[in-house]
């Protein structure tokens, strides 16, 4: 048989074999809506529950344009957020070679000598050759392989664009609740100051009636004490307020005469709950890391077959054109198609054997991450409702207490004055008032911290059906 003969049944061979995929892993749809997860909520809801409205424009809800702005200000600031749209970029030009690889290749190629042959005469001169024409090769994708190498790349960009928004939320999330506490240690500054001031007024009107021998000097020594310890406690909190606003300036790159400018706004932040679907499979939907985990087992179980079908043997088909033009005036074409090569890997199969397996263990690995992430993502945002439910009635709880033991020290200061209180009474009462009045307010900042915290456990916003918005923002 001539070698021609025996091409065409190779090439049948190679036709049949091209029908076949790499083995690849069962994978989850690509929707985490069919995860193995709870029915149903076992935390308190909030109220509307059922209602799936979007959470993207949430921040501007808080009715405060400071913090809206110095969020965006921090979003484009962030190393994380440039991190992560860079990974995005490095995905998406993998995924675009993976594409072409796929491909036949074809080139232009061009050469040029001139030389003298060998046992010419010199008066002939030397020869000019000039070709110019194309060549082409394409690896076969008999296994599959190649599609796979596609899919997964295309997974990692996915996986990528998530991570993306995630890295968003989570730096919107920390300002947010750095600025919380920034506006809250003020709020404590200002109460520290008017106890400070009450004090004052109270030493002071001991210390005439001291001079007028109405009072006796320990007390009114202890009344100077208790102003002193008033100005401790105002030079602490007032250091505390200074260390946050440092962090801000930070942040957001601004700067620090026009954020202490800030704290002359008295704003107070509206909680606008983010709603919550009934079925936590829903919610999954809104969580960026959970389609990041999903897209990395879908790339993992690409890696098993792209691992497997390189035991395999593999097909390339080359074919080249070319034009000639040699100085002596003669002008010719030559064209091939083949050679139909097919290489199998002989040595070395250890070393494919133990890549194949290596990809199947991080493929279990991939799918153990992506099945603790789901459920991290349920207990996240159960544990964020359970908290919002006790700070309801917590704030409830604090707001009585804080209002009567201001009855309190009102009543106690009017006995003082007309003497029928002494002044560790009024003293106890104030220090009770006080921590009243600071529990309130913390009440108030775990409050907003928590609503962060069910924020971030929703997803920040997420959609998945926008998830290529950052594509918009990188470069062509």
């Amino acid at each position: 048989m001539s070698p021609f003969d025996l091409r065409i049944p190779l090439l049948m061979l190679t036709l049949g074999l091209a029908a076949c995929a790499a083995p690849r892993p069962p994978t989850p749809g690509l929707s985490p809506t069919a995860a193995p997860v709870s029915a149903a909520w076992l935390a308190p809801t909030l109220p509307h529950q059922g209602d799936t409205q979007a959470l993207t424009d949430w921040w501007a809800r808080w009715d405060d344009p400071t913090l809206v702005a110095w969020i965006a200000r921090a979003q484009s600031l962030s190393p994380t957020l440039a991190d992560a749209r860079a990974q995005v970029a490095q995905a998406r030009a993998q995924r675009l070679a993976q594409e072409t690889l796929t491909g036949p290749q074809v080139f232009a190629v061009g050469n040029a000598s001139r030389a003298i042959p060998a046992g010419a005469p010199a008066v002939t001169g030397p020869a000019s050759t000039l070709s110019v024409g194309l060549q082409a090769s394409w690896a076969l994708d008999v296994w599959g392989d190649g599609r796979a190498a596609v899919s997964q790349a295309t997974a990692q960009q996915a996986g990528a664009q998530a991570g993306w928004h995630a890295a968003r939320v989570l730096v919107a999330a920390e300002l947010a609740q750095s600025y919380f506490a920034w506006r809250t240690c003020h709020r404590w500054l200002q109460t520290a100051r008017e106890d400070l001031a009450s004090r004052e007024a109270t030493a002071q009107a001991l210390a005439q009636g001291q001079r007028v021998g109405l009072v006796a000097p320990a007390t009114a020594a202890l009344a100077q004490a208790s102003v002193a310890q008033g100005r401790e406690a105002l030079a602490r909190q007032r250091q505390q307020c200074d260390t946050q606003t440092k962090a801000l300036v930070a942040w957001t790159g601004l700067p620090e005469a026009e954020v202490r400018a800030a704290e002359t706004a008295q704003t107070e932040a509206r909680l606008p709950w983010p709603s919550v679907p009934a079925v936590p499979a829903a919610a999954l939907r809104q969580r960026p890391d959970v389609w990041q985990a999903q897209f990395a087992l879908a790339a993992a179980a690409d890696g098993v077959g792209i691992a497997q079908a390189q035991l395999w043997p593999s097909l390339s088909l080359s074919t080249n054109w070319l034009r000639h033009d040699v100085r002596a005036g003669t002008d010719f074409s030559t064209w091939s198609i083949g050679p139909l090569a097919v290489s199998v890997p002989l040595v070395g199969r250890d070393a494919l054997r133990a890549r194949a397996d290596a990809a199947q263990v991080g493929f279990e690995a991939a799918q153990t991450a992506y099945e603790a992430t789901l459920r991290r993502a349920v207990g996240e945002v159960e544990q964020a409702l359970v908290a919002q439910a006790a700070l309801q009635e917590r704030q409830s709880a604090s707001a009585l207490a804080a209002d009567g033991l201001r009855q309190v020290l009102v009543a106690t200061e009017q006995r003082f004055k007309a003497g029928l209180a002494s002044l560790n009474e009024l003293e106890d009462a104030r220090r009770q008032w006080l921590g009243a009045q600071s529990a309130l307010v913390g009440v108030r900042l775990e409050q907003l911290n928590t609503a962060v915290a069910l924020y971030v456990a929703l997803g920040g916003g997420f959609d998945p059906a926008q998830a290529q918005d950052v594509n918009r923002e990188l470069p062509r």
